[in-house]
């Protein structure tokens, strides 16, 4: 749960936003390479029925969201940013460092790490706008920032590529990419569909936990 001391959610890109507008610039001169909480460190965040953090107007009054604090990695991560939460991957296995590449996970087929969490959408609570993404603040001149991922719980307006209310989720070839099962699936599932599918945006239940 949250203390006092951590998780230090910055919202640099965009006040307001909690934990969808926080991209903390790695810095190699900075103490801790400028992580302002512990990296791969858990954190799970109050409902909003508990809490003022905002997740969107309507959805997801009573839920809680397990998030993972962990670096971006901009220089390898180059594809085009997507307007909701993405997959992605770990790209080491010290499960700090992520990309959206799916080709350039440590683990392939085991699936995604998480779900990012700062995006292109414009929808309140799950998403900071084309042009604060694209910023250098965000992928810091290809040197990577600090940001929170969604590991368990629900997260509003997540980017898929297809998919239909109950379908489960796992992680794809290409960037940003998801795989969508209507069966059971022998990829690790990542998520679940729980809101309607629109213009390849839906709510998801995520259901990766720790790891």
């Amino acid at each position: 749960m949250l203390t006092n001391e951590y998780p230090i959610v910055s919202s640099n890109l965009s006040a307001g936003y909690g934990v969808f507008g926080t991209a903390d610039p790695y810095n190699a001169s900075a103490p801790n390479l400028g992580a302002l909480n512990p990296p791969g460190s858990l954190w799970t965040i109050p409902s909003p029925s508990q809490s003022s953090i905002s997740l969107t107007s309507t959805h997801g009054f009573g839920s809680f969201m397990t998030v993972k604090y962990v670096l971006y990695y901009g220089a390898s991560t180059s594809s085009t940013i997507v307007n909701g939460p993405g997959p992605v991957y770990y790209t080491v296995e010290t499960f700090t460092t992520v990309s959206a590449v799916y080709s350039e996970s440590v683990a392939l087929d085991a699936g995604c790490a998480g779900w990012l969490l700062p995006n292109s959408g414009t929808v309140t609570g799950s998403g900071i706008g084309t042009t604060l993404w694209t910023s250098a603040v965000l992928k810091n001149n290809g040197l990577g920032s600090w940001v929170f991922i969604a590991v368990e719980g629900f997260v509003p307006k997540a980017r898929l590529t297809a998919g239909a209310i109950g379908n489960s989720v796992a992680g794809a070839s290409g960037s940003w990419t998801v795989a969508i099962n209507s069966t059971p699936y022998s990829l690790r599932t990542c998520a679940y569909i729980i809101g309607a599918v629109s213009s390849n945006v839906a709510d998801i239940l995520v259901t990766l936990g720790q790891y």
